[in-house]
């Protein structure tokens, strides 16, 4: 494996060079080959399948064109850390999906320490990945600091794409990509990182946070995950009009019926701005509450119930030790320990 992972590497290298002396060459437009994709639609889990949007499109690109996508997805992993702000989690080394969780538990655990009447709003956008504009990216690229000639390479792989869908029997005709970033693409979730300037759009408007123990809190990303901590109540419409001004730019819009709201202190009200007040949300993968007892009961009971079906359904086979090591590792430490990274546990629960 080490060897086959050190062959990939030079050959990604050795490709450099040719990708390099191609957009040298005034070269704007990727032979027609590589520009075709396949986009197979994967159902959502425990979702209608009867309706489009509970179907997710990942694309399936030309080879060649995924070592390119590849080659400048590892030159753009290298200043990641450095151009995307501290607030973002998604796809950075050193950041982590649970310091997200974390924080929202934290203000929740630490509401006597923070003066207002604070909410905290869970925004959902439609289909982020699907309808983010590619004028936006280039725009975003521009904004980064990134040199005409890394642009222009990005701007390369986008020209003139298109794709088909699989179906049972055989493909639909191929129609151009004219908007979203393709799942599945190597290069795709750091164009999305550059892309969302949420984050500065929000800092840079009149939305006010939260603080605590003297830090400002305001927003916390993961991708698209958006978590919005906000003052008070009269936050909220400004926060809902300031992201509109940025989906007009960007293509992204909120998803008004799938956002949610947790008061940090008791609130009476149930609605606001037609977005329902929760005493639980579920947040990346966590369900979230304000009692510390039942965020155990409720998150990993149903993960040991689960695992232990699963357990069950391997016990018809025969299993070498080896075997049954291997399963225990895949399906049982590995989902207990994303809950147990983000929830405390005393000697009681654990």
């Amino acid at each position: 494996m080490v060897l086959l992972l050190n062959y990939i590497k030079l050959f990604l290298k050795s490709c450099l060079p040719f990708f390099l002396r191609y957009l040298q060459k005034g070269n704007q437009q990727l032979p027609i080959t590589m520009n075709q994709g396949l986009t197979t639609l994967i159902p959502k889990p425990n979702k209608d399948l009867l309706l489009i949007d509970n179907w997710r499109p990942i694309s399936l690109p030309d080879n060649d064109y995924k070592v390119f996508a590849l080659i400048i997805a590892n030159r753009l992993k290298m200043v990641l850390d450095s151009i995307i702000d501290e607030t973002q989690s998604g796809f950075i080394p050193k950041r982590h999906i649970t310091n997200n969780i974390r924080l929202v538990l934290d203000i929740l655990d630490y509401s006597d320490f923070i003066t207002c009447d604070g909410f905290i709003l869970f925004l959902d956008f439609y289909k982020a990945f699907d309808t983010v504009e590619h004028d936006f990216i280039f725009q975003a690229l521009d904004k980064h600091g990134f040199g005409s000639y890394f642009s222009t390479a990005i701007k390369t792989l986008y020209h003139n794409s298109n794709s088909s869908i699989k179906l049972t029997n055989g493909t639909s005709p191929r129609f151009n990509i004219q908007i979203g970033i393709r799942q599945g693409c190597p290069i795709s979730p750091y164009l999305f990182l550059i892309a969302q300037l949420l984050s500065n759009h929000m800092k840079s408007s009149n939305v006010k946070g939260i603080s605590l123990i003297g830090k400002d809190l305001l927003i916390t990303q993961l991708e698209d995950d958006t978590t919005l901590f906000l003052k008070d109540e009269h936050q909220i419409s400004i926060a809902i009009e300031t992201i509109s001004i940025f989906s007009k730019a960007s293509g992204l819009y909120l998803n008004i019926p799938k956002c949610e709201l947790m008061a940090i202190k008791d609130c009476s009200k149930t609605t606001m701005c037609n977005i329902p007040i929760k005493q639980e949300v579920r947040y990346l993968g966590i369900i979230i509450t304000k009692n510390q007892e039942s965020r155990i009961t409720q998150n990993f009971y149903p993960f040991q119930e689960k695992l232990k079906h699963r357990l069950n359904q391997w016990l018809l086979r025969d299993l070498s030790l080896k075997g049954r090591v291997l399963i225990t590792k895949a399906e049982g430490i590995s989902r207990l320990t994303y809950a147990s990274l983000a929830l405390h546990l005393d000697e009681k629960n654990s």
